[in-house]
């Protein structure tokens, strides 16, 4: 799978069924037991690492430590910052001013460049502090 264009049915299923379910946070379990989706365990993984290697999917850590992946639809979602709850799995687009300045002082005071599309915020949204 080294090749960035390598497409399989199995991929193909995986990355249809992650567009299908924009908003879904989904382990390798979720997928290895999905009916809907008919592919192996080893292949679940394969493709899951791929598709993530590509930018297709976007890759969490989730509350218990296991990794959660979601697919990122557009190319803008590369550029801006998210909040992920770690209660109900929530994921929040941050494209405002704010973290655009958060960027720019790392960079110009830190002299490191953060790659927003790998940075995500982790914490507790208000729903859930509320219940």
């Amino acid at each position: 799978m080294a090749d960035r264009n390598y497409r399989t049915k199995q991929r193909d299923s995986i990355l249809t069924y992650f567009a299908a379910h924009p908003d879904a946070c989904l382990s390798a379990k979720d997928i290895i037991e999905n009916p809907e989706i008919a592919v192996g365990e080893a292949t679940v993984f394969r493709c899951l690492a791929h598709l993530t290697q590509e930018g297709r999917l976007k890759k969490y850590v989730g509350a218990g430590g296991g990794a959660l992946y979601q697919y990122q639809e557009a190319e803008d979602c590369k550029g801006h910052f998210h909040l992920k709850c770690l209660q109900c799995g929530e994921i929040v687009h941050l494209d405002c001013r704010m973290m655009q300045d958060v960027g720019a002082h790392i960079a110009a005071h830190h002299d490191f460049e953060v790659d927003v599309s790998r940075t995500v915020i982790y914490g507790v949204c208000r729903a859930c502090r509320e219940l």
